[in-house]
């Protein structure tokens, strides 16, 4: 071999080197024929180390949709209570007007009563400042007090309520302390069955006489129009 070829082998020998080593090793580098890892069938998975900003922004607003959504119920949930709370007190409040107007009105009791003045004043009466006037029986006294067990009620529209009032004796004295049943009452009217039809006023000449039934309708913002029919006590229609 002639000198200049002995020198080109050991440069043969380290290119051989460095292309077997190429093949062998993972990175993306070239190896002297121009093939690849990639061109090889090996692939190189990058690392995940974190969220982007657009996963980030996404994650964002799902999240303020699910507030925004809780919250809403949230407060549906607290309004329904509230309005069932108020239809609940309002039940109550008409519960108990009906009870005490059938107790008035069932035990109504045909026995005049007179004044303050002394004058007699008959034992119903319906427009003269009040709703209506009656006398009632049943009127307990568990302390014994000197008094009889008929008692004198008015019912009457003061100041947008709907109240009831009670005297402390039968006669000569005024009316006590209105006890308020309905509130936020803008207009109540009185219809009179006298035991031939439905009258707007009672003007029956005897002192005595009661009617057959009471239709009472209320009306207001908030309980719309409520009416009340109940029959009088005996002796009623008279």
């Amino acid at each position: 071999m002639r000198p200049h070829q002995l020198e080109l082998l050991p440069r043969a020998k380290a290119a051989h080197a460095e292309l077997v080593e190429a093949r062998t090793t993972d990175g993306p580098c070239l190896d002297k024929l121009g093939m690849s890892d990639v061109a090889r069938g090996q692939r190189s998975v990058p690392a995940g180390n974190g969220f982007t900003l657009i996963e980030l922004l996404i994650g964002l607003a799902i999240f303020g949709l699910m507030a925004s959504a809780g919250t809403a119920l949230l407060a549906g949930s607290v309004t329904a209570s509230q309005q069932a709370t108020q239809l609940a007190d309002a039940a109550g409040v008409l519960a108990r007007t009906q009870g005490l107007l059938i107790a008035d009105a069932a035990q109504a009791a045909p026995r005049p009563w007179r004044t303050i003045e002394g004058n007699p004043h008959p034992a119903f009466s319906a427009g003269d400042g009040a709703l209506f006037t009656l006398v009632r029986r049943g009127w307990a006294n568990p302390a014994g007090l000197p008094r009889a067990s008929l008692q004198r009620i008015s019912w009457s529209l003061e100041n947008g309520a709907l109240v009831r009032r009670a005297a402390p004796m039968l006669d000569g004295t005024a009316l006590g302390e209105p006890a308020v049943l309905i509130e936020g009452v803008t207009a109540v009217t009185l219809r009179i069955h006298d035991g031939s039809g439905w009258q707007s006023g009672w003007a029956n000449p005897d002192p005595t006489s009661l009617p057959r039934a009471l239709e009472i309708s209320v009306a207001g913002p908030d309980i719309g129009l409520v009416r009340f029919v109940v029959p009088m006590g005996p002796g009623g229609g008279r």
